[in-house]
C-alpha cells in the first residue's frame, strides 16, 4: 500500500470514530448506540445532517433534542470533521454505513455509531 493510501485510510478511521464521539457528546449521554444520517457532497465529502437514529430505531433530530441554535453550532462544529470522510477513504467509512434513500439527489447514508466508535488506526 503506498504512503498516500495508508494516510489517507488512517485519517477515514480517525474522522470516523471522531464522528461518532462528537454525536454520542452532543446527544446521547455518552451513549453511541445510534445511527447518525450523512449526506454526499457533490465533491464526495460528507456532511452530517443533524438527523439521527436511536438504538431503538426511533427517529429523531439535534434541533427537536437541543434546540435550534445549539443544533446549529454542534452540527458547525462536527461537520468541520466529517468533511474528511469523503472519496479517498471511502473503503473505511462505507462499511460501516446503511445506504438511505437519496435526500435531495445526495447519496445517504446512516453511520452505526457502534461499529464506527470501536475503529482503531492501525
Amino acid at each position: 500500500m503506498s504512503a498516500s493510501q495508508a494516510a489517507s485510510e488512517s485519517l477515514g478511521r480517525v474522522m470516523a470514530v471522531v464522528t461518532a464521539a462528537a454525536v454520542r457528546d452532543i446527544l446521547t449521554g455518552h451513549d453511541a448506540n445510534a445511527r447518525l444520517e450523512l449526506l454526499e457532497g457533490s465533491h464526495g465529502a460528507l456532511s452530517a445532517t443533524g438527523r439521527y437514529w436511536t438504538v431503538a430505531g426511533d427517529e429523531r433530530t439535534f434541533t427537536h433534542d437541543l434546540g435550534d441554535n445549539d443544533a446549529g453550532n454542534a452540527l458547525h462544529d462536527m461537520n468541520e470533521w466529517v468533511a474528511y470522510l469523503d472519496d479517498s477513504n471511502h473503503h473505511v467509512w462505507r462499511p460501516l454505513c446503511d445506504e438511505l434513500p437519496d435526500r435531495d439527489r445526495r447519496p445517504a447514508y446512516a453511520l452505526d455509531l457502534v461499529k464506527a466508535a470501536q475503529l482503531l488506526t492501525p
